[in-house]
């Protein structure tokens, strides 16, 4: 009895703070980032390639240009400038224990441009990460600080807009505070995937996954397929899922999800606020191999040994339930998103006694058992593999071979584990090099090799005739060499009467673009790098080179192998 006061006493309690946590962000006056109706193209939370979105993507009319504000006063904390992540990008700290932050922009105001073009001068280069001093650069509320871009890794003209708390710099929902963004639009479900856990258990007799679509009727959703689903044993569930928001297009992310079975709460997760450095576990969050075998998203409401994302705010046996009694269970999944739209999914399920007599056997030589824990060794004649402890989400039978080429390579291809199984950290691969030439080994690399057939430059060292790197994922891996030079070409003429900007395109087909200077005049030019577009480009500049007379360029592009590249012209400006 003295057990359950306790326990509902804390529960107050938890409420309690949690509606006070959400008035208090209601509470924060911000201004809106633009002038114009929010639209959101992504929100946070949303799962991406290798991390959960720390912010919203807002819409900027399908343009670059548009006026950027200070949502509060305060003061500009950090610049920083990049050929990919969020571009040109401002931080401002606040008085009220927030910082905002503003991404891919495509300049800053003519305070913050000029500043930053002086630290790139001195600095003789494009990338700047700047931590101005406190009230060096305030702003007032309201104060336009950039204008709306697509610089860095960004698909599209929009706005990366990102609330984080001071102390943490940890990122929290900015629609938790008062930003007009109308959403009457709840969840929706399109497939449940089931998950036998270990040998013994079965999902309708058979020890594999199961994927089912799903239909919405009568306000709830149900599987399309009408069969009875029989499971036994040590199951997890997961979910294919999407959020939308009135008055756009866009696949978002959701905000909880809870999972019921009969009326037991064993698993919810709940994307308020997360740290940079777990957000890698999304990795281990999703279907993994399922989103590299059909590009599906689907989140499970399981959890691995090594997952320690804060998401996580309940959970009995990590999720997983034993069906072990022959009767009826009753299972509920109920996602949420931050508005409070709400979509449920219902469905039943008869349990069956496992056969317990199976047990899972773990092979030596070939199928290396690996623990998550633990640091992991495997060695042949032509190969080294060290994984760090706790670089695993959960042990593995690893499993290794390698094959001859059919085309000139420095090495055999060796078969690394399988591309379903993600990492959490980096791991070594030294790999034995075969035919090398001495005098072209600082040339070689890594190459892990794509399904696409395209190649993914590792990079290398040699020492002792075999290359070392580093890598965060398993796959098929071959030494190559890489002896050609990036490719420089001109995508505009010389007399700059329109656009009064230089563009060239850069590319390397092998181990990628390291670096590159511009020079007009035998003076460092100040090019920016478009690198999703392989675009290069300097805007003139009146008050570092002269009009209306003769100017020599050149240009060096240097790729991650060394090899260089030049270009000489001269034009008149």
């Amino acid at each position: 009895m003295q057990y359950k006061k306790l326990s509902l006493l804390f529960s107050l309690l938890l409420l309690s703070f949690l509606t006070f946590s959400q008035t208090n962000y209601k509470n924060i006056e911000f201004l809106s980032p633009i002038d114009f109706p929010i639209y959101l193209s992504g929100n946070f939370g949303e799962i991406r390639s290798t991390h959960f979105h720390s912010g919203i993507d807002i819409k900027t009319q399908g343009v670059s240009g548009k006026k950027i504000y200070a949502v509060d006063g305060g003061y500009v904390s950090r610049i920083k400038i990049s050929v990919n992540s969020y571009g040109k990008t401002l931080y401002l700290k606040h008085p009220n224990g927030y910082t905002t932050v503003y991404g891919h922009l495509s300049k800053f105001n003519s305070v913050f441009d000029k500043l930053t073009k002086e630290i790139q001068y001195q600095n003789s280069e494009y990338e700047i990460n700047y931590f101005p001093k406190k009230d060096e650069l305030k702003v007032n509320k309201g104060e336009i600080i950039g204008y709306s871009g697509n610089t860095g890794s960004s698909e599209g003209p929009h706005l990366h807009f990102e609330v984080r708390e001071t102390n943490n710099q940890i990122p929290i929902n900015p629609l938790f505070f008062n930003f007009d963004v109308e959403d009457n639009i709840p969840p929706v479900f399109y497939s449940l995937a089931i998950y036998p856990i270990n040998n013994y258990s079965k999902v309708n007799g058979k020890n594999k996954p199961r994927y089912l679509k799903l239909k919405k009727v009568n306000g709830y959703y149900s599987k399309v397929d009408t069969n009875q689903i029989y499971l036994s044993g040590d199951v997890g569930f997961g979910i294919e899922m999407n959020d939308f928001l009135n008055n756009s297009r866009n696949k978002c992310g959701i905000h909880t999800l809870s999972v019921f079975i009969d009326t037991l709460l064993i698993y919810k997760h709940s994307i308020d606020k997360f740290s940079f450095y777990e957000t890698g576990y999304v990795k281990s969050h999703i279907d993994y191999a399922e989103k590299m075998r059909s590009e599906k998203t689907i989140q499970k409401t399981f959890i691995a040994p090594n997952n320690n994302l804060s998401i996580y705010k309940s959970d009995i046996n990590k999720g997983v339930y034993s069906f072990i009694n022959d009767t009826t269970y009753n299972i509920k999944f109920i996602a949420t998103d931050v508005n409070g739209n709400k979509s449920e999914l219902l469905l039943n399920a008869i349990g069956q006694l496992p056969d317990f007599s199976i047990r899972n056997i773990c092979d030596s030589i070939e199928n290396n058992y690996m623990k998550w824990e633990d640091e992991n060794i495997f060695e042949s004649n032509e190969i080294k593999i060290v994984i760090p402890e706790r670089s695993l989400f959960e042990s593995i039978n690893f499993k290794y071979y390698k094959s001859e080429p059919n085309y000139k390579t420095f090495s055999n291809i060796h078969h690394v584990h399988n591309i379903y199984t993600p990492l959490n950290k980096a791991y070594l691969i030294s790999i034995k090099t075969i035919n090398l030439p001495e005098k072209l080994s600082d040339k070689a690399f890594i190459a892990e090799l794509l399904e696409d057939g395209e190649i993914n430059a590792i990079g290398g060292t040699i020492i002792n005739g075999n290359i070392v790197s580093e890598t965060k994922n398993f796959g098929d891996f071959v030494v190559l060499l890489d002896t050609i030079s990036p490719q420089i070409k001109p995508v505009s003429d010389f007399t700059y009467t329109k656009n009064n900007t230089i563009k060239l395109l850069i590319t390397d087909k092998l181990s990628g673009i390291k670096s590159y200077n511009g020079y007009i005049d035998n003076n460092w030019a100040l090019f920016e790098y478009d690198q999703k577009n392989d675009l290069l480009f300097y805007i003139m500049d009146s008050e570092r080179i002269e009009k209306n007379t003769e100017h020599e360029l050149e240009l060096f592009v240097i790729d991650n192998n060394n090899n260089i590249s030049t270009y000489y012209t001269q034009f008149y400006w």
